[in-house]
């Protein structure tokens, strides 16, 4: 493996590990998994990342990525990008659910993504959703293992920041940053230009 290949693969480990630490384990390891909202919270902030990894326009959009990976994890789904990504808005700017049923018991866990109302409103059940996303999260590491152009092309989307702030402590309890390094989603050009 070249030291490049090797580069670009290290990155995209580096930032599984962070959603493996930042996103599932809060919600597996805590008692997050009980508050809906903020189950659904953190699962839609790594679905955004990984759908910018996966979708095909490096420039996409906040919803063209959520729906990127909302149609990876499955037909399910797939079928209920728009529903779904309702229900993010109206979490994220709201942290009020207007848009779904929701619920993390086993009870009615085979109504998860159907229609509840003739109003559209759907039923997520986010046990299964956390589930299906572990699913299909581990299903995109396999096949970053096995294919080079896929790394090359998320890692590209994706640069290394150093984390010039460890030398400063703080006298108060706060979850600091991951150590030395950590990725961040490169910003497009073009957005960058214009802040300028």
């Amino acid at each position: 493996m070249s030291d490049q290949n090797s580069f670009e693969t290290e990155k995209i480990e580096e930032y599984f590990r962070v959603i493996e630490q930042r996103i599932l384990g809060p919600i597996q390891k805590s008692e997050i998994h009980r508050y809906c909202t903020a189950t659904l919270l953190l699962l839609f902030a790594g679905i955004d990342g990984l759908g910018k990894l996966i979708h095909p326009d490096k420039n996409a959009g906040c919803e063209k990525r959520i729906r990127a990976f909302l149609s990876y994890m499955g037909s399910n789904y797939r079928t209920r990008e728009k529903e779904l990504y309702k229900l993010r808005n109206s979490l994220v700017h709201n942290a009020i659910n207007v848009a779904s049923f929701m619920s993390q018991t086993e009870m009615g866990s085979d109504q998860h993504l159907k229609r509840i109302s003739s109003a559209d409103i759907i039923y997520v059940n986010t046990t299964i959703m956390c589930h299906d996303f572990v699913r299909a999260f581990e299903r995109l590491r396999e096949e970053f293992k096995k294919n080079g152009t896929k790394i090359k092309g998320a890692a590209e989307r994706l640069e290394w920041r150093e984390d010039d702030c460890q030398d400063q402590y703080l006298d108060i309890p706060a979850t600091p940053p991951p150590p030395v390094v950590f990725i961040w989603a490169k910003e497009p050009k073009k957005k960058m230009a214009e802040r300028e």
